[in-house]
């Protein structure tokens, strides 16, 4: 099991992500969102956070291969299976992503901004896809996270680690995250969480947990919500180092049920 439910985002303009695993944060924090974090680079401008209940993830590969895959987004996610049993896809916010979908994200300034660095950076495929306990928030107050995750696929590691830069700087930029003790994996990454607003109608503190990581072509984004008194960053770990194994092949990788083709004609040529 990946998530576990008793161990245990970025904040754009007001509406980063007004769906999926966020339609409840959105409701609860008032359309304002987060996302913040730690990297292992030497330009870090952040203090390292040691949550309250202790990171315990070990799972997955520090460093090693930097190369290129060849492997869709789609079959390198982390799959409903891999999860508890209690969750389910939030599919109208799950999907192969376009041109038009990365470039109006939440990583760029203006869509002009996207469109010129996703030239730049070479992207040729995406793909989100989001998690929710069947509960929702009810589920959220008992240790259930809500999961977010996104991947990248650029044309090589060049135009990866270029990417990666990008959202680092954005993460560093983020008011109100930490950077978190995490464990490293693959060739870059970063730990970050963010404490805002209240599960529901509860009083109980509510945090978002992400972590970044780059493998050769690849950056991967895992993304979590949940009770505070529940959460720290392993949800997000665990996640994050299975689907590092999948790029690596030490995973089994399986492509999911047919969704539609992402396209970023030209830009990886």
């Amino acid at each position: 099991m990946i998530l576990r439910k008793h161990q245990p985002f970025y904040r754009r303009r007001p509406v980063l992500f007004a769906a999926g695993l966020l339609v409840v944060a959105l409701a609860v924090l008032g359309g304002v969102l987060w996302l913040g974090g730690k990297s292992n680079s030497s330009d870090d401008v952040s203090t390292v956070v040691k949550e309250k209940t202790p990171t315990q993830s070990r799972s997955g590969t520090a460093g090693g291969p930097d190369s290129i895959s060849n492997m869709t987004p789609t079959s390198a996610a982390i799959t409903l299976e891999e999860l508890p049993a209690n969750y389910e896809v939030d599919v109208p916010n799950t999907f192969a992503m376009t041109v038009s979908t990365f470039s109006s994200s939440y990583w760029f300034q203006s869509d002009q901004e996207g469109q010129d660095l996703a030239k730049q950076w070479r992207i040729i495929d995406g793909y989100q896809v989001y998690y929710q306990p069947k509960g929702l928030a009810a589920e959220a107050l008992t240790g259930a996270a809500y999961v977010h995750v996104e991947l990248y696929k650029f044309a090589d590691q060049e135009g990866a680690r270029q990417a990666w830069g990008h959202l680092q700087g954005l993460m560093h930029r983020t008011t109100g995250s930490e950077a978190v003790e995490a464990r490293p994996l693959a060739n870059d990454w970063a730990a970050y969480r963010l404490l805002e607003g209240k599960v529901g109608t509860s009083d109980t503190l509510a945090v978002f947990h992400r972590y970044n990581f780059r493998r050769g072509n690849y950056v991967v984004s895992v993304q979590t919500w949940g009770a505070d008194p529940y959460m720290n960053i392993d949800p997000a770990r665990n996640i994050a180092a299975a689907i590092d194994d999948k790029l690596l092949g030490t995973r089994p990788a399986v492509e999911p049920t047919p969704i539609p083709t992402p396209s970023f004609p030209g830009l990886g040529n």
